[in-house]
């Protein structure tokens, strides 16, 4: 089945609303094929469902090329930060919003700016940049 994940973060700030930032994602079936066999999907109310409010961590704007790259497969800035070890979640809008989250409050800033400039930069250098950010941080947070 060819389908294809199409993921936005939102929020309701600025025009009045409570400011909460939510998420959502659609999965198109592509071939037209639907082999759920009617299976009810999973419930929001048990936070297994496609939507919800995203809690703690932060949110900034990226450019719309840069928030496609991040939905790719195979993302370099998004592959090095996994293969540093570092726990991190992550919703990436379509809208060019970008949540992420760290245990640690340092961690989250480091990716956030790791996905920023990895925009400008090539991917082994993207590489080495998260390496050395992650180093530092790591440095910090030990003391």
């Amino acid at each position: 089945m060819d389908s294809e994940v199409s993921c936005k973060v939102g929020g309701s700030g600025g025009g009045g609303g409570d400011g909460k930032l939510a998420y959502n994602c659609d999965n198109y079936d592509l071939d037209g094929d639907n082999d759920d066999g009617g299976a009810a999907g999973k419930d929001w109310m048990t936070n297994e469902g496609t939507y919800g409010p995203l809690v703690g961590g932060t949110s900034f704007r990226v450019p719309l090329g840069l928030a496609r790259e991040l939905l790719l497969p195979k993302n370099a800035v998004l592959d090095a930060l996994d293969r540093s070890k570092v726990p991190f979640e992550i919703a990436v809008g379509v809208n060019g919003v970008v949540w992420t989250n760290s245990p640690e409050p340092l961690m989250t800033i480091v990716i956030s700016n790791a996905i920023r400039n990895s925009e400008v930069m090539a991917e082994d250098l993207v590489r080495g940049m998260v390496k050395v950010m992650v180093k530092n941080a790591k440095k910090e947070l030990d003391g």
